[in-house]
Order: C-alpha cells, then sequence, then structure tokens
C-alpha cells in the first residue's frame, strides 16, 4: 500500500496512479483513507478496525462530504455515485460497531 500523499517518481517522472473508485482516474496524489472514519472509533474508544480506500484527494473530499450530508439531511445526489456508496459503507461499518456517526468536515 502507498503511504498517504506519496508521489510516485520512477526515472524522473511523476507516475500517476488510480484512483480505487473508477478505473482510469489516475491521479498525481492518492490518499489513504479510513472506510468508516477513525474518528467514529476514537470516540467511541474502540479500536479503529476499517478497511482502508486508497483514492484521491478529490473522490475523499466528496466522501466526506456526501457522509456530513447525509447526518444533516442534505440531498447528495450530486456527488458522484461511487464516493457516495463509499460514504454508505462506512455507516454500515458504524452500525456493525456500534458506533455513533459525527461530522467529519
Amino acid at each position: 500500500m502507498i503511504s498517504p500523499h506519496t508521489i510516485v517518481v520512477t526515472a524522473n517522472v511523476i507516475t500517476l496512479q488510480e484512483c480505487q473508485l473508477y478505473r482510469g482516474h489516475a491521479c498525481a496524489v492518492i490518499n489513504a483513507h479510513h472506510i468508516c472514519p477513525k474518528s467514529w472509533f476514537e470516540a467511541s474508544g474502540k479500536p479503529v478496525v476499517t478497511p482502508m480506500a486508497m483514492i484521491c484527494p478529490n473522490c475523499h473530499s466528496n466522501v466526506h462530504a456526501a457522509i456530513d450530508g447525509r447526518i444533516r439531511g442534505r440531498d447528495t445526489s450530486l456527488l458522484p455515485p461511487r464516493c457516495r456508496a463509499l460514504a454508505d459503507r462506512a455507516f454500515e461499518i458504524a452500525t456493525a460497531n456500534g458506533l455513533t456517526p459525527g461530522l467529519t468536515l
């Protein structure tokens, strides 16, 4: 796995990396992202047990917007579908672990 905010350089050329949410969505930087926010686990005093996804900063922000939009009861339909789906997965993990979702942005 690539660490957060790593730029891959091969033969002095920045290599594009694929965001895991969309095939062919190549970016210079991708982030390691907790699918279920780490802060939800920390707030509950439980160890962080959540899968990670390697996604670009834009998708990362869109997932957080989808999470917060859902908490606030906002329409998130204009956000990218896979970002909304990853946000839904965060809530599934939270439910399975007895976590209380909180705002992330």
